[in-house]
């Protein structure tokens, strides 16, 4: 449902609303609040104003910080980082503050994020669950995450890469000639087209951070519990995604790093820009612009 009225969206340039700022719960209740509106006016109507296509696009731009933060979160207590509301520290910096969370603080957090990134495909597939479950997720969640603070940031590339009909012709793709049983996206420019993408497949997602220009991140950052997760895909067939190569580095040190956890992978992309280093297996669109 979703996906078609976002083709009534301008695809070419990113929307103002993909630029925010708001604390997690009033992004949970938010996304919530436009789901049911969403799917109230197609049970009355039948059909969508430009009003609903306008809810619909901040649907799609609101949801990745369902998974956002709670992937920042688990990177935070994993590697000893404080946990404050609007400061995104860097990786390198656990060095200088090696804070022990504790083992249960590891645990909840892991689970947290592999239920964000369910309830993030919830708040997609718009079946009406979203709500009640949501509500119920920021129930469990520690005090001091309800009021951390998600940035929307406006990417041409990670929004023209996030076009459903883009993303519908990579499915076709992937499901005629691999089949893929998991997508291990690089987390965080991915994370909304993955999204959409693993909706389309049917298939088990699962983010790593990755971000080689917006966090300076040198290598994919995976944890054990990453790793022990993953570990039930050993023997799949398992496709790594990045939603934009332009130069190609970020896809191919991802792929480098991740790739002998699995017998069998295959890359893909939304958009691969022609004059790239890689070419992935699988390319929704060659950009020559």
């Amino acid at each position: 449902m979703l996906s078609k009225i976002l083709e009534a969206a301008d695809w070419s340039s990113p929307p103002e609303d993909m630029e925010f700022q708001c604390s997690y719960q009033d992004l949970m209740e938010s996304i919530a609040k436009d789901s049911a509106s969403l799917r109230e006016a197609w049970a009355i109507q039948g059909a969508y104003s430009s009003s609903d296509i306008k809810k619909a696009i901040r649907l799609y731009i609101r949801t990745p910080g369902i998974v956002n933060v709670m992937l920042n979160y688990k990177i935070c207590v994993e590697h000893g980082l404080p946990l404050h509301p609007s400061v995104y520290y860097e990786l390198k910096e656990a060095r200088k503050y090696k804070i022990d969370h504790g083992l249960p603080a590891v645990e909840n957090a892991n689970r947290l994020y592999k239920e964000s990134i369910l309830l993030a495909r919830k708040a997609l597939d718009m079946g009406g669950e979203f709500p009640a479950r949501g509500v119920e997720f920021l129930r469990k969640l520690p005090r001091e995450l309800k009021n951390f603070i998600y940035t929307g940031i406006r990417d041409t590339y990670t929004w023209r890469g996030s076009e459903p009909t883009l993303l519908l012709r990579l499915a076709e793709m992937l499901r005629r000639e691999y089949g893929p049983e998991l997508i291990l996206a690089a987390a965080h420019g991915a994370i909304m087209p993955a999204l959409l993408l693993a909706e389309f497949l049917d298939t088990p997602l699962y983010f790593i951070r990755f971000s080689m220009f917006k966090r300076h991140d040198e290598e994919p950052i995976i944890s054990f519990s990453d790793k022990a997760w993953l570990s039930d895909f050993s023997s799949k067939r398992v496709i790594l995604y990045d939603e934009d190569v332009a130069g190609g580095r970020t896809l191919e040190l991802f792929s480098r790093r991740i790739s002998p956890l699995f017998g069998q992978t295959k890359t893909a992309c939304s958009i691969r820009h022609a004059g790239s280093s890689i070419r992935p297996d699988y390319t929704g669109l060659t950009w020559w612009g």
